[in-house]
């Protein structure tokens, strides 16, 4: 009998064992200096996406806390999905990542886990030229949502870049908050998007005259939000994006592998300079108009407060004395 229950328990903890097995990775295939994204649906986890259903989900680095620099995640509340994104470096050392997504869905309390495989991949050619710009109306969550994403590469393929048609591709995206603009004073706006559209091809001829079109803007103090007098405009707005025309911006890049001679090392040089550049966006943008404005705000309040107590202490001087003068007499 004693043979027997032992038996039973040893059973019942290979069982438990069992249902515990880590969950067979989802593998996703992902190419150095392009920026790539996952989304995470509740469906992952076998979870109807309720109306009155709210999900957690907290993806890390396997066996470790967090995620690696340049993998970012945002939530969007609107449809309660998740989204992975971020641009593999070149000269990655790792060419296989693992990452744990924890999902709980709160009206069940119940968690699951998820494993994402990042298979990273050397391109064979690297982006020379990149445009870099601001979109104005839209969230990074928001780049996500259906065919936006090719939308907007159509854009330039079709009307503006024509020569990068067969290797146009998104080297960068990112929040501009993220970047150190400011959060909007109202929560239901939008914070704005940066993006970088990388190619091999030489700017166009309209991709030039643009940019000379555009020039005067950057040396405006404030840049206009709604400005829609480009010759190009046209295109943006027909698919439902709102640029800021004081960040457009047009950056010749370092040749990172140039017929496959430059080592691991070289790799990595080239692409810290090319993410050094994308702050150099951020100058253009409207927190750095707001930051000059807001210092010239303390400025003259400093002035008036110093002038306001220069006259206190002298009103103060004027009374003692006035007082005295008329003791004396």
């Amino acid at each position: 009998m004693h043979l027997t229950t032992t038996v039973f328990a040893a059973c019942m903890c290979i069982i438990a064992t069992l249902g515990h097995v880590q969950p067979a990775a989802i593998t996703r295939d992902v190419n150095e200096t392009e920026m790539f994204y996952y989304e995470i649906r509740p469906e992952l986890f076998n979870w109807t996406n309720g109306a009155d259903t709210k999900f957690v989900f907290t993806p890390s680095l396997q066996n470790y806390p967090d995620l690696l620099h340049w993998i970012h995640y945002k939530f969007n509340s609107k449809n309660r999905h998740g989204y992975l994104y971020g641009t593999p470096p070149a000269g990655s050392v790792d060419r296989q990542i693992l990452l744990d997504i924890i999902g709980l869905n709160k009206k069940t309390y119940q968690i699951e886990t998820q494993v994402i495989q990042l298979n990273i991949f050397e391109r064979s050619e690297y982006a020379t030229n990149e445009v870099r710009f601001k979109i104005n109306n839209l969230n990074v969550e928001d780049m996500f949502h259906e065919e936006r994403i090719p939308y907007l590469l159509d854009i330039f393929r079709q009307n503006l870049w024509l020569g990068s048609k067969q290797d146009l591709y998104v080297t960068f995206l990112a929040s501009a908050s993220d970047l150190g603009q400011r959060l909007p004073l109202d929560p239901n706006d939008t914070e704005g998007v940066i993006v970088n559209l990388g190619s091999t091809s030489n700017f166009s001829t309209i991709l030039n005259d643009l940019e000379k079109e555009i020039s005067p803007l950057q040396k405006m103090n404030k840049c206009p939000k709604d400005f829609k007098r480009t010759t190009v405009e046209r295109y943006f707005r027909a698919n439902g994006f709102n640029l800021d025309w004081c960040s457009f911006k047009l950056v010749e890049l370092t040749i990172i592998n140039q017929n496959h001679t430059m080592d691991i090392k070289d790799k990595i040089s080239s692409t810290k300079h090319v993410e050094e550049n994308v702050w150099e966006l951020m100058e253009s943008l409207q927190y750095s108009q707001s930051m000059y404005t807001d210092t010239s705000k303390l400025t003259i309040t400093l002035f008036i407060f110093i002038i306001l107590v220069i006259g206190i202490i002298f009103s103060i001087g004027v009374f003692r004395w006035y007082k005295k003068k008329k003791l004396f007499f």
